[in-house]
């Protein structure tokens, strides 16, 4: 055991990534579970050989209690948010611990979206127009004032989970009804909803760690999504963009100063931006690592990610800080390609898969379905069956090899599915 320590709470997703990190600095790493059990969604990220003791959360003074006696009374480099749900528990006890993290009294705004628009419309930053109800009717009423379609969510969820693009007066009493009182997949309730009018243009996702409230922006991509007929705008692809650019330009000055008024001070965020006519505007943003990332192809095209740099802003700060004002450099193109299905069933062979592999642009992928696995056609984040991230100097040869993996998928090449019927 070392005399290093770092507290991750929730380490799932990309965040399960954090603590061998940690291990190659000579830190120790303590989790902290924010709820049990875990939430399916998340149960098969976690490495519990990764840590030195789990600390299940069951009250504020307990858990310190328990961390404190883990840590033989030193101080931990850092407390940091694994995934999504442990945001506003990580910043309770990094301030419990006299750490420098993110502060308690702003922490809703880094997690409910309708705070996180109210802050920002605060700080006089584009926002779309918005409202919070639990009433169909206030709902009715308001989206009568604005045009369709609308865009209906939780207020605190990710992953396009229960996000609704809805066209008319019917699609919106049934997303209202379909979000309004159930439970989301990231274990909450949704007591309200979220009503926002539709932001027209291209999407992108800008990472970031900060220190110190000076945020380094750690990549940029252009986040592309698929409408299809029964579903919200489904994950489509994201390409790696170069820093400097006219549009880069506009959305990083615009990022930082969002970042500043959610209150994002320290460690990573995840960022949704709109670029529409007026500018850039703001969809969401996470205060953690970007989930469901490999690293592996991001570190070769600009030989850090946004994990890499993460570790580095707790574990060799002066190091992080020179990067403050610089810019990354792009030196190869990266595309991360969500696959689509548009079946339903059982897996029955998978070698198809190689075809895909074989492409010269392949880099990686993850989450693929095995033999014997069920699948749901695609409808958002957590239906897609696999990841594909390709990688290549020449941009065309991105561009050809996504074209070809889309035609497999549209001919059932990739794997075979022995299809439900429906009786």
């Amino acid at each position: 055991m070392t005399n290093k320590f770092a507290v991750i709470v929730d380490a799932y997703s990309t965040g399960a990534k954090l603590a061998s990190k940690f291990h190659s600095e000579g830190v120790d790493v303590v989790h902290v579970q924010s709820a049990s059990p875990i939430i399916d969604f998340y149960v098969d990220d976690f490495r519990p050989d990764d840590f030195i003791a789990n600390v299940v959360f069951k009250g504020l003074a307990e858990c310190l209690a328990e961390v404190n006696q883990l840590l033989n009374g030193i101080k931990p480099i850092c407390v940091l948010a694994g995934a999504e749900t442990g945001i506003e528990l990580a910043d309770l006890l990094a301030s419990e611990l006299g750490l420098e993290g993110n502060s308690t009294t702003s922490s809703r705004v880094r997690r409910d979206k309708y705070a996180m628009a109210c802050a920002l419309k605060e700080a006089g930053l584009a926002t779309p127009h918005f409202l919070r109800t639990d009433s169909l009717h206030a709902l009715e009423e308001w989206a009568a004032g604005h045009c369709w379609p609308i865009v209906l969510k939780p207020l605190a969820s990710a992953g396009n989970d229960s996000v609704f693009f809805c066209n008319d007066q019917t699609e919106l009493k049934n997303a209202f009804h379909s979000i309004y009182n159930k439970d989301n997949r990231f274990g909450g309730h949704n007591d309200y909803v979220l009503a926002q009018t539709f932001l027209k243009g291209a999407q992108y996702v800008i990472n970031s760690v900060s220190i110190d409230a000076k945020h380094y922006i750690s990549d940029v991509w252009i986040d592309r999504r698929k409408v299809i007929s029964g579903a919200s705008n489904i994950y489509d692809c994201e390409e790696l963009l170069s820093y400097e650019g006219e549009v880069q330009d506009a959305l990083i000055s615009y990022m930082k100063k969002a970042l500043d008024a959610l209150g994002v001070r320290n460690g990573p965020a995840h960022s949704e931006v709109m670029m529409t006519v007026e500018g850039p505007v703001l969809i969401e943003t996470g205060a953690r690592l970007q989930g469901a990332m490999l690293e592996e192809p991001v570190i070769e095209a600009l030989g850090e990610s946004q994990i890499t740099l993460t570790i580095e802003r707790y574990c060799h700060p002066l190091r992080f800080k020179r990067r403050l004002g610089q810019q990354y450099v792009l030196s190869k193109h990266v595309m991360c390609i969500a696959m689509i299905s548009d079946q339903e069933g059982v897996v029955v062979d998978t070698t198809g898969f190689e075809k895909i592999r074989s492409l010269s642009s392949y880099a990686c992928h993850f989450h693929l379905p095995e033999k014997g696995d069920e699948i749901a056609r695609t409808i958002d984040l957590f239906s897609i069956p696999g990841v594909v991230y390709l990688s290549h100097e020449d941009p065309a040869v991105l561009q050809h090899d996504y074209e070809t993996i889309r035609r497999l998928e549209r001919e059932h090449q990739v794997f075979t599915v022995h299809e439900k019927v429906c009786v």
